[in-house]
Order: C-alpha cells, then sequence, then structure tokens
C-alpha cells in the first residue's frame, strides 16, 4: 500500500466508533483519532473533522482499547483530553507511579470520548515505515500543537506535587 492509498484510507468518513474497535485486529496498523467538538487544538481538517492524532501501533487492538480507551498513565491522548476537560468533567488527576486518573474519572473521560469521537485504522505489517509520509499527507495533527503539550502540563499540575511514599509503605492505585 502506498502512503497515499493509506492517508486516503484513514480520512475516509469513519463508522461508529464502537464498531470500529470491536473490529480492530491484534496486528500492526495505523490509526487516526478524530473530533468534530471544537477542542482549541488546531489540527488539520478533513470534511469537517478535526485530526487529534495519528500513529503507528504494533497491535491496533491493544493500542487502542488499552490505551487511548482505557488509561490515561499510558496514553498521551488521554492525557491531553484530561488537561482541557479538568472542569468540565470534574476530573482529579493524583499520583501513582505517574499522573493518574481515579476509576471513576477515567470512565467519565472514556464516555466523553465515546460521543466525541472517531477512529478510522488500517491494519499494515509496514505501519512504522508508512507512518511518516502518511502523517505528511493527512496535515498536523492536534497532538503536534503547543496548546496540547500545555493541557498536558496543565493535567499532570493539577495532580500537585508528588508525595513521598514512607518505604515499606504498600502502593494501592486509586
Amino acid at each position: 500500500m502506498t502512503p497515499d492509498e493509506a492517508a486516503a484510507l484513514l480520512a475516509a468518513t469513519p463508522g461508529d466508533l464502537d464498531a470500529t474497535v470491536a473490529d480492530l485486529p491484534g496486528a500492526p496498523g495505523l490509526y487516526a483519532w478524530w473530533t468534530t467538538t471544537p477542542l482549541g487544538l488546531g489540527g488539520a481538517v478533513h470534511d469537517g473533522r478535526t485530526l487529534l492524532d495519528v500513529g503507528a501501533a504494533r497491535m491496533l487492538r491493544n493500542r487502542i482499547r488499552r490505551q487511548d480507551l482505557y488509561r490515561t498513565g499510558v496514553s498521551r491522548l488521554r492525557r491531553v483530553l484530561a488537561g482541557l476537560l479538568l472542569e468540565e468533567l470534574s476530573l482529579a488527576p493524583t499520583w501513582a507511579a505517574e499522573v493518574v486518573l481515579p476509576k471513576a474519572d477515567e470512565e467519565r473521560l472514556t464516555a466523553w470520548m465515546h460521543q466525541r469521537m472517531l477512529l478510522t485504522a488500517l491494519p499494515d505489517d509496514r505501519s512504522a515505515d508508512l507512518l511518516g509520509p502518511v502523517a505528511a499527507r493527512l496535515g498536523e495533527s492536534a497532538m503536534a500543537s503547543d496548546t496540547a503539550g500545555r493541557a498536558e502540563e496543565r493535567f499532570v499540575a493539577a495532580a500537585g506535587d508528588k508525595p513521598v511514599r514512607p518505604a515499606g509503605e504498600v502502593f494501592r492505585r486509586p
């Protein structure tokens, strides 16, 4: 597949997010996150949708289900969104090994994403090689903006200073 073909497929009109996620293979591929909700992040616009993020994954299913739609601690997309939506969703970041959201907050953020975000994905064994050329054809993603960086910093700052845990105290995830 050529970069032009891959970019065209990723820019195609996304289907239902739940159906797209359910059909994700456990294979390498490219993915693109889109939104029609103005977030003030910038990003290339295709057919009224703003490109939030484009990336390559070794396993599409795991990348999307176990990172972007699951845990803020392992997904930059979620950290940026959480930084933008702190007040709107009443999110309360806290420290674990890194800054995370409590389970109820993670669930609210995931619900927000399901209501307002779209996903296109393309299985391809050469995804790592295709990513640069495909991203160039799609245009700048919102995640590359300075605003996204500031939103991520805001998310981390909202957790406050990292507390010192006494030696021997058992760690419990919030």
